[in-house]
Formats: C-alpha cells, structure tokens, sequence
C-alpha cells in the first residue's frame, strides 16, 4: 500500500508540475512527514520548513536539498544546561546556593549529636542499674535513632554537595572558565613573574 501511495503522490507532484505555470512550475517541494509519508506541494508547511526537504524542477528531477541545520558550535545541550545559566551569574552563587542546602542539613545533624551527646551520659549513668532497665532500653534505641538520623542526613549532604559539584563543573564548561586547579597554577604563575 505504501509503494502505491508514494506512486500516486508521484504522478500527482509531476501532474501540477506540468498544470502550473512555467515560472510556478519550476518550485515543487518534496517532504516526509513524522509518520513516513512523502508529501510534494508548492510550498512547505511551516512545520516541516526546518526539517529535511527536496526542491524538485518540472521533470520531477532534485535541484536542491535543504538539510536541517547541523547542532550550533555552542556546549548548551539540554534544559538543564540552560536553567544552569539563566539560574547563575558567576560560580560563587551556585556554591552559596548549595552551602544554604548542605547547612541547614548540618545544623540539624549539630542539635542532634548534641542530643546524642546526652543520651549517652545517660546511657553510662543507667548501665548496671537493674532498677532502670526499661529506661536503658528507651535511651538505647533513641542512640540508634539519633545514629540513624545523622546518617540519613550526611548522605544527603553528600548527594547534595556532589550534584552541586557536578552543576559547577557543568556551568565552567559552558562559562569556558577554568577548573579551580588551573586558576591556582595560572594565578601563581603571574605571581612569580
């Protein structure tokens, strides 16, 4: 059924070639759609303007082939990309940003070790007290709570400060500046001129 399809649409492009008017006729365009399907006219649909298209002469015979643009020389090459330079304004704002993050984090993990500082005092205090088993046993499982508790955070901490480490990397190389690394080297070298 295709082949078929693609015959008529054939037939008919070279029919309105020839029905149109000399200097008309000189333009038929040939293009396929998101679902495969081969379309000749007189003009391009919008839609399809940018997308790979053939310039036909009366005979049915290519004159031109557009090609769609090939991808920019620019390093941008998603949404993340762009939400990174049209969020930041220099390096230093990403990492206020994430010091924000990571701090309330680790002002939280702070009370709680605090906490924990307590507990255990307490802990010490009851071991080998028969009388306050159960609150051993209280105090006990709020220790492994409160262990729990930092360490969920830290990792978060971490995940944090490694995607923001990622962002900065990323933004530096859109930015074209340099690792920190090579800021020092550069830095110090002018310094010892």
């Amino acid at each position: 059924m295709r082949a078929r399809e693609l015959i008529l649409l054939s037939v008919a492009a070279v029919a309105v070639a020839a029905w149109a008017s000399p200097a008309e006729a000189q333009r038929v365009y040939r293009w396929v759609d998101e679902n495969g399907v081969v379309h000749f006219g007189d003009a391009i649909p919008p839609e399809y303007s940018k997308e790979r298209h053939e310039v036909l002469d009366s005979r049915g015979g290519r004159t031109a082939v557009n090609e769609p643009k090939a991808a920019s020389d620019s390093p941008v090459r998603d949404d993340r990309d762009r939400a990174l330079l049209a969020t930041y304004g220099n390096v230093a704002e990403i990492e206020s940003v994430r010091d924000r993050r990571t701090g309330y984090l680790e002002a939280q993990n702070s009370v709680a070790e605090d906490r924990l500082k307590g507990l255990r005092t307490r802990q010490q205090q009851l071991e080998g007290n028969a009388a306050a088993i159960n609150e051993l046993a209280t105090v006990e499982q709020r220790i492994r709570e409160y262990d729990a508790e930092i360490e969920r955070r830290q990792v978060e901490i971490e995940r944090i400060r490694g995607q923001f480490d990622d962002d900065i990397a990323r933004y530096r190389e859109l930015k074209g500046l340099p690792a920190p690394e090579e800021a020092a080297a550069t830095a110090e070298a002018k310094s010892d001129r």
